[in-house]
């Protein structure tokens, strides 16, 4: 099952020139050529990086149980990024309460991308208690990425205050993305002008990923 492409938004150990993997929509992953039979012996000892790595691997050939495998071992020895990709699979699969509870544990880690699942879930299904819960994490964060995708999925849901509000936090960061979904919104309200100088700031700002 194709549900995600695999990039590397995400933190380098400071230990290894590692960068962990994350799922997210759009193409698969694979591993620069020659990298896969060392991180499949740094899998195999232990290695938790390279175990949640290995997974998106198998995931991206199909091979469900492997990947499974891989992320939960990477998860079970405390890889945060296994852990969010663990709950993006079986989102993915329909099973919500299962990436919830795993999304959960993730979160309290601090981790931004699972605290921004549990908000999608809670506007989904209208559970403001959850949403209040972990959109302030989000915010508090120093990555403008799931503080914008938190405003977009605000503006989804109608509530536009609220995505103003995170847009605004994640130009702070100086996302142009950002500004351009403001932007968006200030063309729809009418105010062209605040639109127009807000998009020439998007045009010489960073796409934050």
């Amino acid at each position: 099952m194709a549900v995600g492409r695999w990039w590397s938004r995400g933190k380098r150990r400071e230990q290894q020139d590692t960068v962990e993997v994350r799922l997210v929509t759009g193409a698969s992953y694979r591993p620069p050529d020659g990298e896969l039979v060392e991180m499949l012996a740094a899998a195999e000892a232990g290695d938790d990086a390279a175990m949640g790595n290995l997974g998106a691997v198998f995931h991206s050939n199909g091979e469900s149980v492997a990947a499974l495998h891989w992320w939960e071992r990477s998860w079970a020895a405390g890889n945060t990024t296994a852990g969010y990709n663990l709950g993006m699979y079986h989102s993915a699969a329909g099973d919500d309460n299962r990436a919830q509870v795993i999304w959960e544990q993730v979160a309290a880690l601090g981790d931004a991308d699972a605290m921004l699942g549990l908000v999608k879930q809670g506007l989904e299904r209208g559970d403001s208690a959850t949403v209040d819960r972990w959109a302030p994490g989000i915010l508090a964060q120093d990555q403008a990425f799931p503080i914008t995708a938190l405003g977009v999925a605000f503006r989804d849901n109608g509530d536009l205050d609220q995505a103003v509000h995170a847009f605004r936090r994640a130009e702070e960061l100086g996302d142009a993305y950002a500004m351009e979904y403001r932007a968006r919104l200030l063309t729809a309200q009418g105010r062209t002008a605040e639109a127009e100088a807000l998009l020439a700031k998007a045009a010489t700002a960073q796409r934050m990923l």
